[in-house]
């Protein structure tokens, strides 16, 4: 919170300081706000920038689910309607109000546009639409670009072998030398050699399989707790193997896995799929009906179709997208009816 303020004075206080009484207020330009529309990955939303309307200035608040390359497209206006009438710009920033992605400049011949920006997992960024001359619907969309996965990530291989492709591959030496070389050396023409010529410069490893030295990846790279370092990446370590139930179990039962049962007894079955609770990150207004998005996606076991309801309101909602964490309803009621009740329990 402290450092959403800090975004809200550089960027809102000019905004906050009063309108003339024909100005209608705005309800997404300030950055503090806790009900900060969202903008949520791979799901299109609509808005709109009016100058006459003292409608000059959006935010939308924009969460990655993973690290990689993040692109907000930016459509105004109809791209088949000729030119708008919006003049203005976007960027994305840190919630301490530092830029992180290109800039973009609205003009009434381009329609549409796009933010590329490095993002981190579950770290929070600002969309900021500014409008300095006339008005336009638009559209945004978010996606995120994950690299792919580096296949030796997690597998630890013994002195003598590396990692090649997932798998690790014995290093194997020429028969030329006998008897076979130590560990510490390798066959050369016939010659048993210090493996990369006797050792190799700081910032730099040996590889074994080629007998050479090359950059290390992971050279003064600071990683947290519980992490190390593979390939110049921080990855976590793996959490230690269970040693059966803690505490030990009483007298008439036995350890199975991490549980204590009784003697003769079995497992208690896990929980079946019943509702979920859950909470609308945004609205979508659309007539009678109303479109929600909803905190809750196929990790929680969330399926097209599933039916919910919102707590305090008539009525039922049916889930009609579905994503990893987030997942879109309708309901056939307008906005208003919903008002500010946000509580959900999804039907799975």
């Amino acid at each position: 919170m402290r450092r959403l303020s800090t975004f809200m004075a550089v960027f809102a206080t000019a905004g906050m300081l009063g309108c003339p009484p024909s100005i209608i207020p705005d309800t997404d330009d300030n950055p503090a706000s806790a009900d900060l529309p969202r903008l949520p990955p791979d799901i299109e939303v609509q808005d709109a920038l009016d100058v006459s309307k003292g409608d000059k200035v959006d935010f939308k608040q924009v969460t990655a689910f993973d690290s990689g390359k993040g692109k907000i497209t930016v459509i105004v206006g109809n791209p088949f309607g000729g030119p708008h009438a919006l003049v203005g710009e976007a960027g994305v920033y840190t919630t301490s109000a530092e830029l992180i992605s290109n800039k973009v400049a609205f003009t009434p011949d381009e329609h549409t546009y796009e933010l590329a920006f490095e993002v981190s997992a579950n770290e929070n960024y600002l969309l900021k639409l500014t409008a300095t001359k006339g008005k336009a619907d638009y559209k945004l969309s978010f996606g995120v670009t994950v690299p792919p996965k580096d296949p030796c990530e997690d597998v630890e291989c013994d002195e003598n072998a590396e990692c090649i492709e997932g798998k690790c591959v014995e290093v194997k030496e020429s028969d030329e030398c006998k008897p076979k070389c130590p560990r510490s050396k390798t066959c050369v023409a016939g010659t048993c050699e210090p493996w990369c010529g006797g050792g190799c410069s700081a910032g730099e490893y040996c590889s074994h399989s080629k007998n050479k030295c090359f950059k290390d990846p992971c050279y003064k790279k600071v990683c947290g707790s519980n992490q190390k370092c593979r390939y110049g990446k921080c990855v976590d370590t793996k959490p230690a193997p269970s040693k059966g139930c803690d505490p030990p179990c009483a007298s008439g039962e036995t350890c199975q896995g991490t549980s204590c049962v009784k003697t003769g007894g079995t497992t208690p079955p896990p929980a079946d799929d019943g509702p979920v609770a859950g909470k609308i990150i945004q609205l979508i207004p659309q007539g009678a009906k109303t479109f929600i998005v909803l905190d809750k996606g196929s990790k929680q076991g969330v399926k097209v179709g599933a039916t919910g309801s919102i707590a305090g309101v008539a009525g039922q909602f049916k889930v009609t997208e579905v994503y990893t964490f987030r997942s879109k309803a309708v309901i056939a009621l307008d906005d208003k009816a919903i008002g500010g009740n946000r509580n959900v329990t999804i039907n799975r």
